[in-house]
């Protein structure tokens, strides 16, 4: 079960109830509930990291685009991004703090909204690569050059983030071994050889061409 189905109670219930063998995978840094199979992504600590590297660079006004709020995904991605912040002493703004959807078209208009502000930021983490890709359009055509005029990061590592120019800094998660841990975890649950009950992944940032230092 992938987000959203892994995350809802009901489904999550009526699995149980027929006693179907299931894997979670889900957001998060550590099991809350222990019952059944999990595969944890640690979505929190890939944004820390994807900020960080903004941070490094030397950005201290750094926007972000959201993505459904009701996904686990986009709770720990925000909370990591605020975490990288306050690492760091630097203030939340939370006008940049824009929610939004999994859409092209959602960052399209987040961004739309950042770069008419009188006071704009330097760079921009997007929730994943296809609200990144849309930021990344509406500055295009607002004229601004990127990435030295407004640096922008996605996160899944997805085709997305290699179809745009420039192609963007993004973090990287392993799905193939996510998808091939999950179904052994169930095979050996079907075979009752269960050594373990959960993984946990942690995504890891890629460095292409959409982030410089500010100007």
């Amino acid at each position: 079960l992938t987000p959203p189905m892994s995350e809802d109670p009901n489904i999550l219930a009526a699995l149980d109830q027929i006693g179907a063998n299931y894997v979670k995978i889900i957001a998060g840094e550590k099991i809350i509930n222990s019952n059944g199979l999990t595969v944890l992504v640690n979505d929190q600590r890939g944004a820390v990291e994807i900020t960080q590297h903004l941070i490094d660079l030397g950005h201290k006004h750094i926007a972000f685009l959201s993505g459904d709020l009701q996904h686990e995904s986009t709770k720990e991605r925000l909370l990591g991004f605020k975490k990288a912040l306050k690492n760091n002493s630097l203030t939340l703004n939370t006008d940049w703090v824009l929610e939004g959807e999994y859409s092209f078209e959602s960052g399209l208009a987040g961004a739309n909204k950042l770069i008419t502000m009188a006071k704009r930021p330097t760079a921009i983490v997007a929730c994943n690569d296809e609200i990144a890709a849309g930021a990344l359009f509406a500055a295009r055509l607002a004229g601004l050059d990127i990435p030295t005029e407004l640096s922008i990061v996605g996160f899944e590592d997805s085709p997305f983030s290699r179809q745009t120019w420039p192609k963007l800094t993004t973090v990287h998660q392993p799905n193939i071994e996510i998808a091939q841990i999950a179904t052994q975890l169930l095979i050996d649950k079907r075979k009752n050889q269960t050594t373990e009950t959960f993984r946990c992944f942690t995504p890891t940032p890629v460095i292409r061409n959409s982030t410089t230092s500010p100007t």
